[in-house]
């Protein structure tokens, strides 16, 4: 089945606009740089400059484990609460075991007031399934909002003894210490937290401030927190999770390709390339994905691929009018200039009657000596637009 066009959110639009992306990925490579720096000062015993850093670095985006997490979490929204509620609930109903759709129905009833009724359902989901860890950890959450420490803690301890890697369990365990002034036992904690997860500055932090605590009290306090890795963009599920948000919103990719050369670097685009790769294993009819990747082919200097993936975007949809223009651009970059007059004249008919458009084929006419079409062609684009100087100018040099 061909696929050119999705619906795109306003909230998509309106966080792309205006150079966002650019700013979000440089924040996050700032972010993930003061992460590093403030787990040195951590491990130095400086905790106060160590919160101040790991502050900074959670308010630019320190907290994801890759960029492609990361910059997937950025384009999700929040829905209706009420409504949120009754889509879960008919999940359940099919599978009463879906643990992520019985977390949603509970948080979802939460935000609507329904408090009871949310812990409530998290108690079903512990009875339909008593070893998962994460509806123990979401019990513990919501019992904790409430003050009922007792039992919080002991939902944490669970989710820990059925899943010792939950970092989250971890940090909520240590709160809780914390609020039980027992701020020795809540850096044991936070320590297992971050090392598991050495890229969040929350959690860094947070271990920070319960170190400073402990040193205050006179105690010996010995902290040595992990540095996270430098492959911060080699995470498979980010790459599955930013995959599917391209899937669902194409023109996403605009926004990666209108950063200009040289901001950021060639990395990102080739993490890009990776997570188009493989939402068209799920899509491979899909002619816009296609176009797409190809353009992040050009971007990173592989033409005869990108001419390959607009081809198949135009096999799949022969009236791509957008795959057909690129064509006839990447086919003018690597001097076939026939293949590139064909395409850009493919596009045209198909409705691409566009003075840009008009003003490459004038350019083509040209060079290939059809001075009469270069002409008819420039004087087209200046038809639509009246002001564009480049066809104006090559109309001029034209030999009488």
């Amino acid at each position: 089945m061909t696929q050119t066009a999705h619906p795109r959110t306003d909230e998509t639009r309106e966080a792309l606009s205006n150079g966002e992306l650019a700013r979000l990925i440089k924040a996050y490579f700032q972010a993930a740089e003061e992460v590093r720096r403030g787990i040195c000062l951590l491990n130095a015993g400086q905790y106060d400059e160590a919160a101040g850093v790991f502050a900074r670095a959670g308010g630019s985006g320190g907290g994801s484990k890759s960029l492609p997490s990361y910059l997937a979490a950025c384009l999700l929204g929040q829905g209706n609460p009420h409504a949120a509620a009754g889509q879960f609930e008919k999940i359940m109903e099919v599978d009463p075991k879906h643990t992520a759709a019985r977390i949603r129905h509970a948080f979802a009833l939460w935000e609507a007031g329904r408090r009871e009724d949310a812990i409530e359902s998290l108690r079903d989901g512990i009875r339909e399934d008593p070893e998962s860890a994460e509806v123990h950890f979401q019990l513990g959450t919501l019992l904790a909002a409430l003050e009922q420490y007792d039992e919080a803690e002991l939902r944490f301890t669970q989710a820990l003894s059925i899943d010792r890697d939950h970092a989250e369990a971890l940090v909520s365990l240590a709160m809780c210490r914390g609020v039980r002034n027992a701020p020795s036992e809540a850096v044991t904690y936070l320590q297992r937290a971050q090392a598991r997860r050495p890229h969040d500055a929350r959690i860094g932090l947070l271990l920070a401030q319960a170190a400073k605590a402990v040193h205050q009290r006179g105690q010996v306090v010995g902290v040595r927190a992990d540095i996270p890795a430098q492959e911060p963009m080699a995470d498979q599920r980010g790459i599955e999770d930013l995959s599917r948000v391209i899937e669902a919103e194409p023109d996403f990719v605009d926004a990666f390709l209108s950063i200009p050369v040289g901001e950021v670097d060639e990395h990102v685009f080739a993490m890009l390339l990776k997570t188009l790769e493989l939402a068209l294993e799920r899509q491979p009819e899909h002619a816009e994905l296609h176009y797409h990747c190809g353009r992040v082919l050009d971007r990173l200097g592989r033409r005869e691929d990108a001419i390959c993936q607009n081809e198949r975007a135009v096999q799949i949809d022969p009236k791509f009018t957008r795959a057909l223009i690129e064509l006839g651009k990447l086919y003018g970059k690597t001097d076939r200039s026939d293949d590139a007059t064909s395409r850009l004249e493919q596009a045209v008919a198909a409705g691409a009657d566009y003075a840009d458009v008009h003003y490459l084929l004038g350019n083509l006419y040209r060079d290939q000596g059809q001075l009469n079409r270069a002409r008819s062609a420039y004087r087209r684009a200046l038809t639509i637009n009246e002001r564009y100087e480049a066809a104006q100018k090559a109309l001029q040099a034209l030999p009488a």
